[in-house]
C-alpha cells in the first residue's frame, strides 16, 4: 500500500494545497492526515467538527477542496455541500466516509458531491483530490470562456446595431442574429429576418453564382468570401449589395458572419457613367465607340462559328435642308426621331448605334442581307406612320460577314456604297415614293416600294 501512496500524481498547483475536513472523529482526521503526507504534497490542513465552525473557516479563508465525512451527528457532508451552494461557493467536496450504501452515494453526486471516498480505501484519496481540482479547473475555464464569449457578443451587438451595414449570423442555414441594419435594407423585421436564411432573400438571377462560390468551401473549414449580387427586399425592390462572408467557430460548431454594405446608390452610378461612355449623348444610342467594339466581337464570333451577321448602315436624308428651312432643332428633333424608330424595331441582341452626324448603323447577329432589308423596311414604315413635321426619310446600305467582308473596315465600307447608290434616287422620286407608301398603308392590296427599301 505504501508503494500506492508514493506513486500518487503530482500536483500542478505551484502552493501549498488548501484543504478542509470535516470530520468529528480525532482518529479518521489523523487517516487522512496521513493518506495526504504519504502522497508527498505541501498541504494546509484544517479541521472542523461542527456546521458553525464549517461557516467560520468558509468567511475565513479559501479552500482548493473540502473532505467530509458523511454522518456528523446532527448534520452530514451533504449539508455542508448545500450550505456552500447557499453562499454561492463552488469549492469541490468530497466525502470520505465508511460504509454509505450505493443509493446514498448515488444522491450525493447528484447533490453536486464530486465524489466519495471509503475510510478503509484511502490509497484512492490523492487520486479523486486531484480530479476533483482539475475539474474544478476546466469548470472555472470555462466560466471564465462564457463570460468573455458574453462580453464580447455584448460588444459586437453594440458595435452591430451602430454600423450601417446589414449583419446576419448563420449556424447551419439557420439564421441566429440580425441587427437594426439588415431590418432597415431588406424592409423584413428583425423576427421575420430570424424565420429566414440570407439565402433566401438572394435575387433569383443570382443563385447559381452563390451556389458555385460556395460549392468551393467545405463545411467544416473557416474560409472567407466576397461578392456583389442582387437581392429582394420584402416589397420585392431590387438592391445591390457588396457581401463578405466570414466562417468562425461558435459555440463548438461553424457559423457564418455575413455582413453587407447597401451599393445600389453606387452600382447606378456607376451604371449611368457606363452607360455615358458607350452612349451618344443625343439619341441615346450606342456611340461609335461602342459599335466599332461590338462589330468586332461578332466579326471573330463569326471567325470561330463560321455564322453570318450583317450590319446595316443608315442617313437621314436631306438634313442640311431640314437645318435650312426648319432650323437646326428641328434638324436635331430630325436625328433623334429616326434614331428612335430603329431602336423601337430592332430586336434585343440587336445593337443600334449613332455612327457620326445623321448616320447610324445596326449590328444583327445571326443575320442575313433580308434581315438586314427586313429591318429597314420596319423603321420605313415607322417614320411614314409618324405625322410630326417636317416628314424625314433615310437611304441604308447592307453587308454581311464574311460574304461582304472579313474585317470592320471592309464591311463599311460595303455598306457605305450601297448607301450612296441609294442616294442616287431623285428626291422627287422619294417624296413621291413616300406619299405612295402611305397610300400603300391605307390600301394594302396596292404595293408601292418605299425608297429605302430599294437594294444595292
Amino acid at each position: 500500500m505504501a508503494g500506492q501512496y508514493n506513486d500518487a500524481p503530482k500536483l500542478t498547483i505551484n502552493r501549498p494545497l488548501e484543504i478542509l475536513l470535516i470530520e468529528d472523529n480525532q482518529d479518521d482526521a489523523a487517516l487522512c492526515r496521513r493518506a495526504l503526507t504519504k502522497a508527498q504534497w505541501e498541504f494546509h490542513l484544517d479541521v472542523v467538527k461542527t456546521k458553525e465552525e464549517f461557516s467560520d473557516r468558509l468567511g475565513a479563508k479559501g479552500y482548493d477542496i473540502i473532505l467530509a465525512d458523511y454522518s456528523l451527528g446532527p448534520w452530514t457532508g451533504a449539508d455542508a455541500r448545500d450550505l456552500l451552494r447557499s453562499h454561492g461557493n463552488e469549492t469541490p467536496v468530497i466525502l470520505v466516509t465508511g460504509a454509505l450504501g450505493e443509493e446514498k452515494a448515488v444522491e450525493c453526486i447528484k447533490r453536486g458531491m464530486s465524489d466519495y471516498i471509503l475510510k478503509d480505501r484511502l490509497e484512492r484519496l490523492p487520486i479523486a483530490i486531484l480530479r476533483a481540482i482539475e475539474a474544478k479547473r476546466l469548470q472555472d475555464e470555462r466560466k471564465d470562456a462564457e463570460r468573455i464569449l458574453r462580453e464580447n457578443e455584448a460588444k459586437f451587438r453594440t458595435l452591430a446595431e451602430a454600423i450601417p451595414a446589414a449583419c446576419f449570423i448563420e449556424q447551419r442555414t439557420v439564421c441566429q442574429y440580425v441587427n437594426r441594419a439588415a431590418s432597415e435594407i431588406t424592409g423584413y423585421s428583425r423576427e421575420e429576418l430570424l424565420e429566414m436564411n440570407f439565402f433566401a432573400l438572394i435575387h433569383p438571377d443570382y443563385r447559381n453564382t452563390v451556389r458555385e462560390q460556395a460549392a468551393g468551401y467545405s463545411n467544416d473549414e473557416l474560409s472567407d468570401a466576397r461578392c456583389q449580387i442582387q437581392i429582394l427586399t420584402k416589397g420585392g425592390d431590387a438592391r445591390w449589395l457588396d457581401v463578405t462572408v466570414r466562417t468562425f467557430e461558435h459555440h463548438g460548431s461553424l457559423a457564418a458572419l455575413i455582413t453587407a454594405f447597401d451599393v445600389t446608390d453606387r452600382k447606378r452610378a456607376e451604371d449611368e457613367i457606363r452607360s455615358l461612355v458607350i452612349s451618344d449623348p443625343l439619341t441615346g444610342l450606342a456611340n461609335y465607340r461602342r459599335l466599332v467594339d461590338t462589330t468586332l466581337a461578332e466579326v471573330e464570333r463569326s471567325k470561330r462559328t463560321e455564322r453570318p451577321f450583317s450590319v446595316l448602315l443608315l442617313d437621314l436624308d436631306g438634313l442640311k435642308q431640314i437645318n435650312d428651312t426648319y432650323g437646326h432643332l428641328a434638324g436635331n428633333r430630325s436625328i433623334i426621331r429616326l434614331a428612335e424608330a430603329i431602336r423601337l424595331e430592332c430586336r434585343v441582341i440587336d445593337t443600334p448605334a449613332r455612327f457620326g452626324g445623321d448616320e447610324f448603323a445596326v449590328v444583327l447577329p445571326e443575320s442575313q442581307e433580308h434581315g438586314a432589308i427586313a429591318l429597314a423596311e420596319r423603321i420605313a414604315k415607322r417614320l411614314a406612320e409618324d405625322p410630326e413635321q417636317p416628314e424625314i426619310s433615310f437611304s441604308y446600305g447592307a453587308t454581311v460577314c464574311p460574304r461582304d467582308g472579313a474585317t470592320i473596315e471592309e464591311l463599311f465600307t460595303a455598306a457605305d456604297r450601297g448607301l450612296y447608290a441609294m442616294k442616287s434616287v431623285p428626291q422627287r422620286a422619294q417624296r413621291s415614293s413616300q406619299a405612295a407608301l402611305r397610300e400603300r398603308m391605307s390600301h394594302p392590296s396596292v404595293h408601292v416600294p418605299h425608297p429605302s427599301v430599294i437594294t444595292t
